[in-house]
């Protein structure tokens, strides 16, 4: 009995929760930023269109400032009515009339904020169980612009006051239905009244012609009678309105379009195709007046501003009719941006194309097919900017005398192959921009390694002045040996070959990789940098560093200061977990010496037969030893360094010679 008494209870609280957060829900269900009280206009909370342009309507009475009319209270014989005509495209008119201790004043202001579309998760988002509020508001195709274009204020006469109680008490406005559901017209009218003893407000989007939309064309008149050509109507089954006609018909309006439309040079570029939608207002003398876009998603390339240019040139339109009198109305227009087929290569044509054309093409629209789905998909990035980047080196590419491999792989299509131009067009500017973005999203060690030439490359040639890369901080000296790009053999003239490939150049991964390596070895021996370093008169600092693949690293440094040379050596001793092979410690092992005047007079001549000066900054070559050799020099003259893998007589003989000086026995250095 207990057993079951316990459960019944548990039964019973959960349903009074229940009910409890349904009672929540629905009093929280639609907020109207306590303008009206909750569910004032439907309570149905599937009424989800309805609930979206009250709101939008709200909105736009909460950047205009205007005060919220059932949180004000009316006294004996005050009467407060209010207009709030928020036309589709234009500016928004708020227009007051209140009567206050007998005195009966017009107020209006007209706002700077335009109305275009916001989307349906405006003020609730879906749930299992209905809507709830959103608390984000998405909008799009908006001027959002705070400000008053026009507001003022004057005393009504008696006689103003008198026709409009007289409109007020012939429709009954006070016993209105809170929301008249008739949608179509595209220009809300929202109109609120409140006395002693009473607050209303009615919404609607098709205002009765001998009841509300009568009330509001006095209260507009009032205010200013060009005010009533606000109104613009849209075209649909209930309002008998003709709508407006370009001359000759549609598809002369098509032809028009598709004449001078433009298509934009970076959606040629980036191959993307697009609708542009736009909607028109035909004005009264059939001009054309605003236009807007209305395309959802939207896109970058500036598709919807080329077809308002166009539209914008169009001539005088037959206005519509409604009732037998010409109307402001919208038109709308769509035009799809189509790439022309000369943009995309004609494949099966031996002559024209070869097999790598079609094998490129479809590569780049593979690529282009995962953009679309995820614009952030970094690796698509990547290979996009990568194939952009291998076509502009054809560009540049001088004609090729075939091998007999490249004769049969692409059989009859070779000779094309060597002497064609690429399959897209702007594939410089296409690779820069996507180099660029994968910079900014992944600015990576490994990313840089791969892109720092082909930047540059394409920065130098195409004439462009912002580089992403200078923005990183990886090029420093700070706490770097060598700044990272210093072993990258640059040509004499500083430009960079256009048809040489960078992206796969050795000497910038050898640069990057090797000189974060070898700073790292470095400052584990506490040696200074050089690079940076100030010395005056016949000072000089020379410094031979080893790193051999399994052996300790090594490092001889010898420093003149005036008549006095001095050598230093260091040798890095790593523990590693013989298991992991994660290193557990290290620790330096290190020396000093003099040395004679005979002995530095030795080194130099070594140093003569090296030929420093003369050597590249790196030389490095693929093998499968990673030892490298690391020579620096250091005067009032300046800095310089060679770095390579792969070591000669002259230079090992240096070596040799030093490490006979520091009495070490480092067999494995003189012998490697």
């Amino acid at each position: 009995m207990k057993k079951l008494l316990f459960v019944s209870l548990c039964v019973l609280m959960m349903v009074l929760a229940a009910t409890s957060l349904t009672a929540q829900n629905s009093r929280d269900r639609w907020k109207y930023d306590d303008y009206f009280p909750n569910d004032y206009f439907s309570k149905d909370p599937t009424d989800y269109r309805l609930h979206v342009h009250v709101g939008e309507v709200i909105y736009y009475m909460r950047l205009a400032d205007v005060t919220p009319l059932f949180e004000e209270k009316q006294g004996a014989g005050d009467t407060l009515l209010r207009l709030n005509y928020i036309p589709k495209f234009a500016h928004p008119l708020f227009i007051q009339v209140r009567r206050h201790h007998g005195q009966i004043r017009l107020e209006w202001q007209k706002g700077a904020a335009t109305r275009g579309h916001i989307t349906y998760s405006m003020y609730m988002e879906p749930t299992d169980t209905g809507y709830v509020d959103a608390t984000e508001k998405k909008y799009y195709g908006n001027s959002w612009e705070k400000g008053i274009l026009d507001s003022g204020g004057r005393a009504l006469t008696w006689d103003e006051w008198n026709r409009i109680q007289q409109i007020l008490t012939d429709i009954d406005f006070v016993h209105y239905k809170h929301v008249n559901g008739c949608w179509g017209f595209r220009t809300p009218f929202l109109l609120e009244y409140a006395d002693q003893k009473k607050t209303v407000a009615h919404y609607t989007e098709c205002p009765d012609e001998a009841k509300e939309e009568r009330l509001a064309k006095l209260m507009v008149s009032l205010v200013n009678p060009q005010y009533e050509d606000m109104v613009v109507y849209s075209v649909n089954k209930k309002n008998g309105i003709i709508k407006p006609q370009y001359p000759g018909g549609e598809a002369v309006c098509k032809q028009f379009v598709e004449t001078f439309v433009r298509y934009p040079d970076d959606a040629l570029r980036d191959m993307e195709e697009f609708t542009a939608r736009v909607d028109v207002i035909i004005e009264k003398d059939g001009s054309v007046g605003y236009v807007r876009d209305v395309s959802w998603p939207k896109s970058p390339y500036g598709f919807s501003d080329e077809l308002i240019r166009v539209v914008k040139t169009m001539p005088k339109w037959k206005p519509a009719i409604r009732k037998g009198d010409t109307v402001r109305c919208y038109a709308h227009i769509t035009h799809k941006f189509t790439l022309p087929k000369k943009i995309r290569p004609q494949y099966g044509n031996p002559i024209l194309e070869t097999q790598r054309d079609k094998k490129r093409w479809e590569d780049i629209e593979a690529c282009h097919r995962k953009l679309l789905q995820n614009p952030l998909d970094d690796e698509a990035i990547l290979w996009m900017g990568k194939y952009y980047y291998w076509e502009y080196l054809l560009e540049h590419e001088p004609v090729k005398t075939p091998t007999g491999m490249d004769s049969s792989y692409y059989e009859n299509d070779w000779e094309t192959f060597y002497d064609r131009t690429p399959v897209v067009i702007h594939p410089g500017d296409s690779a820069l921009k996507y180099f660029y973005k994968v910079l900014e999203m992944n600015p990576t060690a490994g990313t840089i390694l791969h892109l720092y030439l082909p930047v540059l490359q394409l920065e130098q040639q195409l004439h462009r002045t912002h580089n992403p890369l200078a923005e990183l901080p990886f090029d420093t000296v700070e706490d770097v040996h060598f700044p990272f790009t210093y072993f990258i053999n640059w040509p004499e003239d500083s430009i960079l070959d256009a048809a040489q490939d960078y992206y796969i150049d050795a000497s910038a991964w050898s640069s990057f990789f090797w000189v974060e390596y070898f700073s790292e070895v470095l400052t584990k021996m506490k040696e200074p940098v050089l690079f940076n370093d100030s010395l005056h008169g016949d000072e000089a600092t020379f410094r031979f560093s080893f790193f051999p693949s399994f052996d300790p690293p090594v490092s001889f440094r010898v420093v003149k200061n005036k008549s006095k040379v001095t050598l230093y050596w260091k040798i890095l001793l790593t523990k590693y977990d013989p298991n992991s092979w994660k290193e557990i410690s290290s620790t330096v092992k290190e020396g000093h010496r003099k040395m004679t005047a005979a002995q530095y007079e030795q080194l130099l001549q070594y140093m003569e037969k090296i030929r420093l000066d003369e050597l590249p900054r790196s030389y490095y070559v693929n093998m499968t030893d990673g030892a490298q050799w690391v020579i620096e020099r250091k005067t009032e003259q300046g800095f310089k360094a060679y770095f390579t893998n792969v070591t000669g007589k002259n230079i090992q003989q240096v070596y040799s010679f030093l490490v006979k000086l520091s009495g070490e026995k480092l067999e494995y250095v003189k012998e490697y």
